[in-house]
């Protein structure tokens, strides 16, 4: 008897600890509200849907050569193949499809997401990280009227690219006073504690340029070295300038033009943040190996990130030199935040501020910046979203398969073995139950063809009482006695079980190491559901059949086979 009740707990608290992981939990998703994506919390059963039960994005990519031809374009699509593999796996997608179709093109779906720009913002960002340091000569200030001569020498040119750029040249742009109060430097910290940036409190006006030339009068001066703001609505003239051959060639040497990544308002007019940096970088993200998004009161959204050894020994012996120097973060050609002053030498660590961007783009970043920089810049030539339409009749289907398949194996069982059948499709409810569990335990995903290896398993798991019960039927007519015979069936069939669900566990374990997408899904609902059809055959039957014989004892045992 307590061998029976041990047995019995067993299987009650293993069907406790399945209903508790199937039970509905409140998470927080990221989903659409008419045409916007929000962060809000929703209700669910813990089990993941793949592509085809829920729909999703399918993403098509290719190697932008628009910038400069790519010599070895197979092999660096196999860089960032493996490089977009980490940032997806990372995502946190269910289940992903990340692979390379013929000699030229990366194919990527993701289930159940709908925000395209997020996605594609994912996989397509290089993430190349450096640290510069902004100019302190003055530079452009000196170079600004050799540039307008040039751009007013365009004349007509120069009006074909900027419409009314070659009219008079309007009256300077008026004093901009307080636009910053004062410098929100960053907080950088070495390896073992976070050195605070003191403020800048200068309250220098920012003005505009006092040549009046076409590029000078668009450009405001900040208020730390380096530093210029433009009108939001003179920021493609601008970039239009900057792009000139003539300009390009024309700026300092040494020096490089970057765009802030945040706006700025005053009042009614928006303005853009414009730096002029050192065009060697101090270090670049080759060295980081951790980044994590955190809100802090001071700075807001930021991400913190650490660098490996040789690179936090690098780090520390260039800010050496630049103490009192004012340090842009640059991520894809774009300073991040406004650029901290480095108050003393930084060591492995450090953050990025992110302005006004909220948490989920922190978390993007770090992503892109532990999954490393793209090899090559990429382009998506294919979006297509797979409708909900395409899910329901695909899980339609499959329940439909399903239903079909239990009942069967029901009027079966209880057809032919009577009350052993009952007790074996009992065990089978017990088994659908575990495999459930199980999937939704370890993270799994359900696709169709898992569908399918579900139902597989399921005659799998009939497979293994089939067995059972013809060797206890041939047991008994040898003339031994019911429980004799029950333990005779058990006994002898264990072993055939055992070595035909090794070999399709392994099978199914190949599967899933070589496979991809719904081959995955399809060997991890098998492997689940064959660990528990051998539980509930050989554990959870027997232990019905000897609950059986407990509560008949002492009378005449007939067993109904």
């Amino acid at each position: 008897m307590t061998n029976l009740r041990s047995r019995l707990m067993l299987i009650v608290g293993l069907l406790m600890a399945s209903a508790f992981a199937l039970f509905p939990r409140t998470v927080v998703e990221r989903v659409k509200r008419g045409d916007a994506f929000v962060l809000d919390t929703v209700r669910k059963v813990p089990i993941k849907l793949g592509l085809d039960l829920q729909g999703g994005m399918h993403l098509a990519m290719e190697v932008d050569e628009s910038k400069g031809a790519v010599a070895n374009k197979g092999e660096a699509l196999d860089r960032a193949l493996k490089v977009v593999r980490t940032r997806i796996d990372e995502f946190g997608v269910s289940e992903p499809v990340v692979q390379k179709e013929g000699d030229d093109r990366i194919i990527v779906e993701l289930p159940g997401i709908d925000d395209r720009q997020r996605a594609q913002d994912v996989v397509q960002k290089s993430a190349f990280l450096q640290f510069q340091i902004t100019d302190k000569t003055q530079a452009l200030e000196k170079a600004l009227p050799r540039l307008d001569g040039i751009l007013k020498g365009q004349g007509a040119a120069l009006a074909a690219l900027v419409p009314g750029a070659a009219a008079a040249p309007a009256a300077p742009a008026s004093p901009l006073s307080g636009l910053f109060a004062k410098d929100t430097g960053k907080k950088s910290a070495d390896s073992t504690k976070k050195d605070s940036t003191k403020k800048d409190t200068s309250n220098a006006a920012l003005t505009g340029g006092t040549q009046g030339g076409p590029l000078s009068k668009l450009l405001a001066n900040g208020q730390i070295p380096g530093e210029f703001f433009v009108k939001a609505a003179d920021v493609a003239t601008v970039q239009r300038y900057l792009e000139m051959p003539e300009i390009a060639n024309a700026l300092p040497p040494g020096k490089t033009l970057r765009w802030g990544n945040d706006s700025t308002s005053l009042g009614t007019e928006s303005y853009r943040s414009l730096y002029v940096v050192d065009t060697r970088p101090i270090i670049t993200g080759e060295f980081l190996t951790d980044a994590k998004p955190n809100s802090v009161p001071v700075e807001g959204t930021v991400v913190e990130f650490t660098l490996n050894n040789e690179g936090g020994r690098k780090f520390k012996a260039e800010t050496a030199k630049h103490i009192r120097d004012y340090m842009a973060i640059v991520l894809d050609d774009k300073v991040m935040g406004r650029p901290p002053i480095i108050q003393s030498a930084i060591g492995s660590r450090g953050q990025i501020t992110m302005g006004n961007r909220d948490l989920q783009s922190a978390q993007d970043l770090a992503l892109v910046l532990r999954a490393g920089a793209l090899p090559v810049p990429l382009k998506i030539v294919e979006t297509r979203e797979i409708g909900a339409s395409l899910g329901a009749d695909s899980i339609r289907a499959g329940a439909t398969a399903g239903v079909i398949a239990v009942l069967m194996i029901v009027g079966i069982m209880v057809g032919y073995y009577r009350f052993s059948g009952a007790l074996a499709v009992a065990a089978l409810m017990i088994y659908i139950v575990y495999t459930m569990a199980v999937l939704a335990g370890f993270s799994a995903v359900l696709t169709l063809p898992g569908v399918a290896g579900m139902v597989l398993s399921l005659g799998i798991a009939v497979d293994a009482n089939v067995l059972i019960f013809e060797r206890i039927r041939e047991e008994l007519d040898r003339g031994k006695t019911v429980r004799l015979a029950i333990d005779e069936g058990f006994n002898h069939a264990i072993s055939a079980i055992v070595d035909t669900s090794a070999v399709t566990i392994l099978t199914a374990a190949v599967l899933y190491q070589y496979g991809t997408g719904p081959v995955r899904g399809f060997a991890v609902t098998l492997i689940a559901g064959i660990v528990a059809s051998v539980f509930t055959a050989i554990f959870v039957t027997r232990t019905f059949y000897l609950l059986w014989l407990d509560r008949s004892a002492g009378t005449a045992q007939t067993l109904s086979i």
